[in-house]
């Protein structure tokens, strides 16, 4: 898993590449989590390129989710592949997360 975090007009951008499971959970929670801060707590993540979703990689986009709610800001995923989409869909996280098909679409979800 390769974790890109870029800053934008007090968003904080992550560019999500391989797969979010058990082997790779932890150094996404501390990269996504880290990057949460007074004035950066609209979070987006951008899942074009991640191939693969286990519950582990669930538990950490709910953490970043409740992280960033508590910090008055909010995540928003973007561009998830269709096996991906799956599992957030049966899994009932499509329902709580804000989910945008871009980018441009997904920071509109938070404001941003």
């Amino acid at each position: 898993m390769d974790l890109i975090t870029e800053r934008k007009d007090g968003t904080v951008i992550h560019r999500i590449a391989g797969r979010l499971d058990t082997a790779t959970s932890a150094a996404a929670e501390r990269g996504i989590l880290g990057a949460l801060a007074p004035g950066q707590s609209r979070v987006l993540l951008d899942m074009r390129e991640v191939a693969y979703v286990s519950s582990a990689g669930l538990r950490v986009v709910l953490l970043a989710a409740k992280q960033a709610k508590a910090a008055a800001g909010g995540v928003a995923l973007f561009g998830l592949q269709p096996a991906v989409r799956d599992v957030f869909d049966i899994s009932g996280f499509s329902r709580i997360l804000a989910i945008a098909p871009g980018e441009v679409e997904a920071a509109a979800m938070l404001g941003a």
